[in-house]
């Protein structure tokens, strides 16, 4: 068994200059003597002139120490040890855990020499060797970590790093080097950037009034001079001395004011009442409001937020808008926890994907990823009832009157949405209740504060248990956070013995070496929204076999009527494949007339590759690859994206059935590509998810077709390969958007 291996990376701030000198990225003009007793190390810690600092980050690697660690990958041997903690995905309640890695290094002289390293070298009076250690100059020379990239790859012996699971963090602290040479750096996954302490929204602003103004003044002027130009919009809205809310137009220092507004009293002001601007959001959905918080106010690189896939699944799933006032600074974790409470989400950050997600609380396909006994290691399931989780009753109190009240003063909202279920304190014997208090719903918003709670009671009319279990890594299943699932075990039992098919949600995973940490909470969902459903959003958003678009609808929708819009969309990366040959890896399946279906393709669906044909005495062929996308109900088919992709299987290679040589033919390329066959001499090799089986040395027969693409024949014989299965079958029912990768016969 191959040995593993553990490697941290760092992203530490890096001057491009040279200390006094001009070259290809600019001119340091720092003067020894002048602004330094000595040439700096060109960090951020020690430059001179820090208006010029010209920022080329490097990326120092350090690895656990082994006999195996590969020549190829250079890294200092340093790790003593890494300490995970797993995020905790909080379901519809906050923001949940944050993940924490802390990594211990051991200290070490060290020659000042590689990725960060002295550029002065010849210009030091001291030999770095002989003089400090490298954790005691990285902590005077990197002070500034804070916010930076880390990364920790997990992996075995032979692969390369890209190969390893690398999970994303950004640095938070670090402590040492200590008395027995030891040097700790703790960071944190991306959401840590939202904390209170560091991201508040709107910004703390920096204005006051230079003079007294009445009640019924409608102008004003900020101070100190200059303020306006530097630290105001143009127009917005203000809140005054914390009493009084007013919209505004600014021009240079002066404002001119509408007094009184969100049921605030116009007042008189004195000199120095403070000036906040305050953050509006009007009927925005949920997912950009989340993103301006995260990306506006917390400084999140956009590039870590699927934006289309959040609206995608708001759109699907929530389908209302949110509204509020923000009068004062608050904590950006605070806000998104109210939006994931209110709008019913799960946000997290994917450590290994480098995306946040954003999932909207739902029931879980029976067609999703089953965990049972062929994947989850003996004796390790255990389940925990959790029963403080149930709700019965849901009170949302929305319509505020002051926004610069207490969010949970009840007199400050005009309006309460209250929804029961009668059932289940009959059948528990109490009530269980849960309240709300909405910033975010304004007055008029029944029906939106109707959803809040229907989300709510929908997840936790039934307390969901919690489940703990274990699955092997390189498995046939592999646990992804976040993920919908189904879970089966001798534990779970109905009435009459049977195994239960539990949904599930993984809310946590501890990698290890040889397996995966899993914890994982029950899913169960009573749909108790009652509005108009007739605009249906399906979302594909994980790899998933077999799927039969009406049946999908069925699980989350009334059955469709004369009228209805079903708009089915594949994110990006996601495949959607087929179990064998004979299934189809998207059936449109069959609807009533009069509803209008839309598949979007941003990712790829992908028919089965075929077996490689086994080698006999006679003529042997490969088998045929399977279909991709089947339809005989009309459908509006768009593969306008870039990454979209309809792929039939690969066809199986023809086995070589001379009497010298008899070998098996290669498997073909597809979503569950196609096995090898057995020869009496070779046997061919699979296909795999991109390309077809190529036989391996010594065999003569076939190769695997590649997806879309016949298999092969061999260079002698009468075997053939197999056919490609078809891309489309049903074109003729199809209206398509876009050129797409549509790969493999089309037909019907």
């Amino acid at each position: 068994m191959s040995k593993a291996l553990n490697y941290v990376e760092m992203d530490l701030d890096y001057c491009a200059l040279r200390y006094g000198e001009t070259n290809g990225a600019g001119t340091c003009p720092a003067v020894l003597g002048v602004d330094s007793t000595i040439k700096c190390f060109n960090t951020l810690s020690t430059c001179a002139v820090r208006a010029s600092f010209t920022n080329a980050p490097v990326t120092e690697r350090f690895a656990q120490p082994s006999a195996d660690l590969p020549i190829a990958i250079e890294a200092l041997p340093d790790i003593v040890s890494v300490e995970y903690a797993p995020a905790i995905i909080s379901l519809g309640v906050d923001l949940g855990q944050r993940s924490q890695l802390t990594a211990t290094f051991s200290d070490h002289p060290h020659s000042d020499t590689g990725a960060g390293g002295d550029k002065y070298l010849s210009d030091r009076p001291y030999v770095p060797f002989k003089q400090g250690t490298f954790w005691g100059k990285f902590r005077a020379r990197q002070s500034f970590i804070r916010g930076r990239a880390l990364r920790w790859m997990q992996g075995l012996v032979g692969q390369s790093l890209d190969e390893m699971d690398t999970r994303h963090f950004v640095m938070e602290s670090f402590n040492g080097p200590s008395l027995d040479g030891q040097f700790t750096v703790t960071a944190q996954d991306l959401l840590k950037l939202l904390d209170g302490d560091r991201a508040q929204a709107p910004a703390l602003s920096p204005g006051n009034l230079n003079a007294n103004i009445t009640n019924v003044a409608t102008s004003a002027t900020l101070s100190p001079a200059g303020i306006g130009d530097s630290s105001y919009p143009t127009s917005g809205w203000l809140a005054i001395g914390g009493t009084e809310i007013v919209s505004f137009t600014r021009s240079s220092d002066t404002l001119t004011l509408t007094r009184g507004l969100f049921n605030t009293t116009a007042v008189a002001h004195n000199a120095g009442d403070r000036c906040q601007l305050c953050l509006y959001y009007l009927a925005q959905d949920p997912a950009d409001v989340i993103y301006d918080l995260a990306t506006t106010y917390a400084g999140v690189d956009p590039a870590h937020i699927p934006l289309d896939n959040w609206r995608a699944e708001t759109a699907a799933y929530y389908r209302r808008v949110v509204t509020a006032m923000i009068c004062e600074p608050t904590g950006c974790d605070t806000l998104v926890s109210e939006l994931i409470e209110q709008c019913g989400l799960a946000v997290w950050w994917d450590d290994l994907g480098q995306q946040i997600r954003l999932q909207v609380l739902r029931a879980i396909s029976t067609t999703a990823e089953r965990f049972d006994d062929s994947s989850v290691a003996v004796g390790t399931l255990v389940p925990t009832e959790q029963p403080d989780k149930r709700i019965s009753q849901v009170w949302t109190y929305f319509g505020i009157f002051n926004p610069l009240k207490n969010l949970t003063q009840i007199d400050n909202f005009r309006s309460t949405a209250i929804t029961e279920d009668l059932d289940a304190e009959a059948d528990y014997g109490q009530p269980a209740i849960k309240k709300i208090y909405s910033r975010w719903i304004p007055f008029g918003g029944l029906t939106v504060a109707q959803r809040v709670n229907a989300i709510q009671l929908g997840r936790y009319r039934t307390a969901p248990r919690k489940f703990n279990f274990e699955v092997f890594r390189r498995g046939a299943s592999t646990p992804m956070l976040g993920e919908g699932c189904r879970l089966q075990g001798n534990p779970m039992q109905d009435a009459t013995g049977a195994r239960e098919d539990v949904p599930i949600q993984i809310v946590s995973i501890r990698p290890r070496d040889d397996a995966y940490e899993v914890t994982a909470e029950e899913m169960l969902f009573t749909s108790f929204d009652s509005g108009d459903d007739t605009n249906r959003a399906i979302i594909i958003d994980a790899n998933v076999f077999d799927i039969n678009l009406r049946t999908l609808h069925d699980e989350l929708y009334p059955a469709p009527t004369t009228g209805d819009t079903v708009t089915c969309t594949i994110f990006a990366g996601v495949i959607v494949g087929a179990s064998t040959t004979a299934a189809r890896a998207f059936d449109v399946g069959s609807w009533p007339s009069g509803v209008t279906i839309t598949l979007i393709v941003q990712g790829r669906i992908e028919g089965a590759g075929g077996d490689g044909a086994t080698s006999n005495a006679g003529n042997a062929n490969g088998l045929p690859g399977g279909t991709a996308l089947y339809t005989r109900y009309a459908i509006a088919l768009d593969v306008t994206a870039a990454a979209a992709q309809v792929w039939g299987g690969g066809g199986g290679g023809g086995s070589r059935t001379g009497l010298a040589n008899k070998d098996g033919g290669s498997g073909g390329g597809g979503a569950n590509p196609g096995n090898g066959g057995v020869g009496f001499n070779h046997n061919g090799a699979p296909g795999t998810t991109e390309l077809g089986g190529l036989p391996p040395s010594g065999n003569l027969a076939g190769p695997g077709g590649n997806p879309g693409s016949p298999g092969g024949a061999p260079p002698s014989g009468v075997s053939a390969g197999g056919a490609a299965g078809d891309a489309i079958d049903g074109v003729s029912y199809i209206t398509k958007t876009g050129t797409g990768d549509i790969r493999g016969p089309q037909v019907n």
